[in-house]
């Protein structure tokens, strides 16, 4: 009797962590996605604040007159995005539909006008004049890893986004002007005290001698 009600114990505790395997598998493996989507989000916002911060210095500028969408810069800032994120898992062929997909995107708010027949970069990229905003976007298309999460999709889509303020870097004085800035206010110098001038001595009656007798 004693056996029986045993085996009957064993078995419902087997039965029961049976029910609960998958709901626990779940919530790990959720929490190791979850973690490793963080990190890679991390890694593509401190992409992007490391391309607008380039971008903000002006490096590699070309004059408006020989290239007015400084072409060499924006490619500049964004080589500067991918330099820091070699730790993801890019893939440079790959689609926008397709993980391992990785782009950065430079705005500003002075684009140049468009001009026909000149080449424009793709989506009018600009990566800012002087005392121009300039936003950077990083777009990743994550792969998922966990076997369980692949049946729902391939990759999940992170971005990073970072706005600066571009100096004025090509001369001084160059741009929109950034603001007005208050008037300088000079300490009004107080007076000193004049010096009293001493009083003048009054002289004293002089003695008249008296003759003698």
């Amino acid at each position: 009797m004693l056996i029986k009600r045993k085996n009957k114990t064993l078995g419902q505790s087997m039965v029961e962590f049976a029910l609960m395997l998958p709901v626990l598998m779940l919530i790990i493996m959720g929490l190791f996605e979850f973690g490793r989507m963080f990190q890679v989000w991390m890694t593509l916002q401190y992409s992007a604040e490391a391309a607008a911060r380039f971008a903000s210095t002006g490096q590699q500028w070309v004059d408006p007159a020989v290239d007015r969408w400084d072409s060499a810069r924006l490619a500049a800032v964004k080589a500067a995005a991918q330099d820091n994120a070699t730790t993801l898992d890019i893939k440079p062929s790959a689609g926008v539909f397709e993980s391992g997909y990785f782009q950065v995107f430079v705005y500003a708010s002075d684009p140049p006008i468009p001009t026909p027949g000149v080449p424009t970069p793709i989506l009018n990229q600009y990566p800012g004049g002087p005392n121009a905003r300039v936003i950077v976007d990083v777009v990743y298309n994550d792969p998922l890893i966990t076997p369980l999460f692949t049946l729902f999709g391939q990759y999940v889509t992170l971005k990073g986004h970072s706005e600066m303020i571009v100096e004025r870097f090509r001369f001084p004085g160059y741009g929109t002007p950034a603001g007005t800035l208050p008037p300088t206010i000079l300490p009004t110098p107080t007076s000193t005290n004049t010096p009293t001038p001493t009083k003048t001595p009054v002289p004293t009656d002089t003695p008249v001698p008296t003759p003698y007798p």
